[in-house]
């Protein structure tokens, strides 16, 4: 087995069919495609250094880790990190492994520590899965690297999808059935209702603008910046929407009163599942509840679409949670060189703020 190192955007672009591919022959979620990761990387991989490590067997590729190098400068500490290239903005990150698992991430941890060029303090791997295969993977390599710590970091509620939008609704609780119809009835007898598909190349730049101006007008209501008061995040969120949708992965929906949008939903329709990521709502309107009404038309074109699932990504805010009692946990690890001295580990446990645990412990909390 050899691994290759791709250091630079342009090899990157170049490795866009390889990738999806690779992608067809293992389990991952949207956020390990290569349009989510190269768009991240052209928006937000200033001050940062690719470190895209292949595995290849007998000529054919077998693995993707899509790292890169960062030197985090938080009060004062400099710390140089090894991180997967979607953190933070990816919900779930992991490696891209197709076959011989453990031998792929084996060969990228002895990469990493014997010919990387970089000086590095530690290996951060931020959110991943319950469902992934990383944290088994882990264990098993465990004498080559040191797990300084584990934590979980987030859950993701979720919720499988029937086969009827009458099951789906008949399996909430009756309290939030009544208040679902009773918020639909009286914004129908106040306003003109109409829910909007924006998720066609045609018209996505629209509702992505309308999401943003909803989004931001919700967030300084509360005394927040909001997410989108960054440019670069709404560039970067533009280009997402037009390469999603040209593929058929733009989930973009909106509810008009009166002709006037008042909420807007945005996600990813990817491999039979909807993965929700961002939303917006006119506060004006909140005692209609035009944000249930929203995700209640989108969990019926779901399932009409035949989608089995719908991901509602991190965090157990209480309007995620109404609509379902699963979710799954995404937990973050800590690596660092063997044979450095305890006190080292110990600062590393310090700065990332949670306990150190058994690699086994954690596997077993799934």
């Amino acid at each position: 087995m050899k691994v290759k190192e791709i250091d630079n955007y342009n090899d990157f672009l170049a490795l866009k069919d390889e990738w999806a591919n690779l992608l067809e022959k293992c389990n991952h979620t949207v956020f390990s495609t290569w349009e989510w990761l190269s768009t991240l990387w052209k928006h937000f991989g200033k001050n940062k250094k690719l470190l895209i490590l292949l595995a290849e067997d007998q000529g054919k590729l077998i693995g993707i880790a899509p790292l890169m190098y960062y030197v985090d400068k938080t009060f004062g500490l400099r710390t140089r990190k090894i991180q997967l290239i979607g953190t933070p903005q990816s919900d779930y990150n992991d490696f891209i492994l197709a076959g011989k698992k453990e031998q792929c991430l084996t060969a990228f941890v002895k990469y990493i520590l014997n010919e990387c060029h970089e000086k590095w303090d530690c290996i951060e791997l931020k959110d991943i899965p319950e469902n992934s295969q990383t944290p088994v993977l882990l264990q098993k390599i465990d004498k080559i690297v040191t797990i300084a710590n584990i934590r979980v970091i987030h859950r993701c509620p979720y919720l499988p999808l029937p086969d009827s939008f009458s099951e789906l609704i008949n399996g909430l609780s009756g309290k939030f059935r009544k208040n679902l119809r009773r918020s639909q009835k009286q914004l129908e007898q106040n306003c003109k209702v109409k829910f909007i598909d924006y998720s066609s190349p045609k018209v996505c730049l629209e509702g992505m603008k309308s999401l943003f101006g909803l989004h931001q007008k919700r967030w300084r209501t509360c005394g927040e910046p909001g997410v989108f008061s960054d440019q670069s995040v709404r560039n970067f969120h533009l280009n997402i929407a037009e390469s999603f949708s040209r593929k058929g992965w733009l989930g973009l929906y909106a509810i008009s009163a009166n002709d006037e949008i008042v909420a807007c939903l945005y996600g990813f329709k990817y491999q039979f599942k909807f993965y929700y990521y961002l939303s917006g709502m006119n506060p004006f309107y909140t005692r209609y509840g035009p944000g249930n009404l929203l995700i209640s038309f989108v969990l019926q074109k779901c399932i009409n679409d035949g989608l089995k699932e719908f991901d509602f990504l991190r965090g157990e805010e209480e309007y995620k949670t109404r609509w379902t009692s699963l979710s799954r946990k995404n937990s973050d690890f800590v690596l660092v060189k063997k044979g450095l001295f305890s006190s080292i580990r110990d600062w590393v446990a310090r700065k990332y703020c949670f306990g150190v645990r058994s690699l086994k412990n954690v596997v077993n909390l799934r």
